[in-house]
């Protein structure tokens, strides 16, 4: 299985999938002389062959890693925290918009499009093109939007209220963070990848792309702690949170251990940099 690579007229390289080749048809116009339709040469110029790159390849070796350190928009926390679902709403809001103003530059950097991820913040039960009922938020590349759970992150800000904000920012970054991830082309090649795996090749290959959005994540909360003010007690509950975020019973081995998780999370949130998130190329043992 192979991705396809099509080189945008305007030069950057835009990963796609590449279209059937198309044909251009120009006329070399002739003098008439007679009464019949003088004839004709017709000239085919075929495209230029897309570039086949391996997909394991195309993500480990993948542009993003050389946009260098994000820069600051100055992003500041709303100062009422997530206490209840509309105020988890305009929590979660505000945050997102300053994701809005981090990433363009770094997708553009990269190769990608850029387009905002919808936010839709829900409580009890869900159904969307990705799935339905009750569980964690995630990002749908379907429908490009992300959905936040907010009773969990409720419930965690009723008990420590800074706490409840560190793990209510982590989550709408990693969220963001995947949208990244499939507008940069990682996401497609993901799927590409996981098509051809074995059943525990498929965890492996969902844990590096759980561990690079929560690496991306954190890269743009780093370039922000000051302005967000992730220091002191606030920064003492983000480590506790990226420290003991990962795989835990029931779920599944698909998001990477709290030891993998904290690594990732650490590196990134030191070095602002997306430099830091390159799990595609990571040995097995990093991305446990």
């Amino acid at each position: 299985m192979f991705l396809f690579v099509k080189r945008a007229q305007s030069g950057g390289a835009e990963p796609t999938v590449a279209a059937p080749p198309t044909v251009t048809t120009s006329v070399r116009p002739t003098a008439a002389v007679s009464t019949r339709p003088a004839p004709t040469k017709t000239t085919t110029t075929a495209p230029p062959k897309p570039v086949q790159v391996n997909p394991a390849t195309y993500n480990a070796t993948h542009r993003l890693y050389k946009t260098g350190a994000m820069r600051t928009v100055n992003c500041k926390q709303a100062r009422t925290g997530p206490g209840n679902g509309a105020q988890a709403l305009a929590y979660f809001k505000t945050i997102k918009a300053c994701l809005d103003r981090a990433w363009p530059r770094q997708v553009a950097a990269a190769g990608g499009r850029f387009r905002s991820p919808g936010l839709v913040v829900w409580g009890g039960t869900f159904n969307t093109p990705c799935g339905s009922g009750p569980g964690r938020s995630f990002y749908c590349p379907t429908t490009h939007t992300i959905y936040m759970e907010s009773p969990s992150v409720i419930s965690f800000y009723k008990q420590n209220p800074t706490f409840g904000r560190m793990v209510g920012s982590f989550t709408v970054a990693h969220e963001y963070a995947h949208s990244v991830q499939w507008m940069t082309g990682l996401g497609e090649a993901y799927e590409k990848l996981r098509y051809d795996a074995t059943t525990d090749g498929q965890l492996v290959l969902s844990r590096r792309l759980e561990l690079q959005a929560s690496c991306l994540g954190n890269v743009f909360l780093g370039s922000n702690r000051a302005s967000y003010g992730i220091t002191g007690y606030a920064y003492q509950m983000w480590l506790y949170d990226v420290n003991n975020s990962g795989d835990r019973p029931p779920y599944p081995r698909d998001h990477g251990s709290t030891t993998s998780h904290g690594a990732w999370s650490r590196a990134a949130f030191a070095s602002r940099n997306p430099s830091s998130c390159n799990t595609w190329s990571a040995s097995p043992a990093r991305v446990s």
